[in-house]
């Protein structure tokens, strides 16, 4: 007892503010996070779930995120999903799992699995190794090219490219060096590797789709990354898998 007192004592008033402030908003997350949950289970037969949605938010789907809201559930696609075995028949994710490490990208892959119904499929759009590759080996191609000109014109971080490297032809080596430590990336894969780590987790095949484009209807045209970036770059550079439970 005197150790804990003097534990408590050792914070400031503001420190000890601020545990208890974390502590509530996440308890009012958690309690939000279920009512949303229980609250779509009630209301929709065929259930999908997107992990990661930002503010890509799907009609008719559940849509959870981090950084959640009266309409998107709190999920951390690193830790357990707080959703019974065998409930969902579509997950869906886009330009998330780049930004997860190994162990979390084998977690999301586990509890997808888990709460997947037998024959469901986990659809996830993520940059491809790839085309950085390619983009090494075949820098003088137009599209690359294309590529190229249009980070080095409109991503700030490559203000001082523009300013200091003046021979343009290897502006390719700054965007590709940026790819792999900007915007939080973490690990990410090409076809193979994901089909490996996948099929490592039981699920029975792992197929390649372009973006935008399904066998299944309700995974079609829901890839909105090319909103953000002009569609063409974001073709160039995503790779876009179905993994069938």
């Amino acid at each position: 007892m005197k150790k804990n007192i003097k534990y408590l004592l050792s914070f400031s008033p503001y420190g000890l503010y601020e545990i208890f402030r974390d502590n509530t908003i996440h308890a009012k997350r958690i309690k939000n996070q279920m009512v949303i949950i229980d609250n779509y289970l009630e209301n929709y037969d065929v259930r999908k779930m997107q992990i990661g949605c930002g503010s890509n938010i799907l009609e008719g789907w559940l849509n959870t995120d981090l950084n959640d809201s009266d309409e998107i559930a709190f999920l951390d696609a690193g830790g357990k999903f707080p959703i019974s075995d065998e409930t969902f028949d579509y997950i869906y994710s886009e330009h998330l799992f780049e930004h997860l490490k190994v162990e979390q990208q084998v977690n999301m892959l586990q509890e997808s699995f888990r709460i997947l119904k037998k024959g469901g499929v986990m659809r996830i759009a993520t940059p491809t190794l790839d085309f950085l590759f390619d983009l090494y080996n075949k820098p003088e191609s137009l599209e690359n090219k294309d590529y190229v000109d249009y980070y080095i014109s409109c991503f700030p971080q490559f203000k001082k490219v523009n300013e200091l490297v003046f021979d343009k032809e290897e502006h390719y080596n700054y965007v590709i060096n940026n790819f792999f430590k900007a915007w939080g990336h973490q690990m990410i894969h090409n076809f193979s590797s994901i089909k490996k780590l996948a099929l490592q987790c039981n699920y029975t095949q792992v197929r390649q789709a372009k973006v935008g484009e399904s066998d299944i209807l309700f995974l079609q045209d829901i890839e909105k990354h090319g909103c953000i970036i002009p569609e063409r770059i974001n073709k160039i550079e995503t790779m876009v898998v179905e993994i069938i439970k």
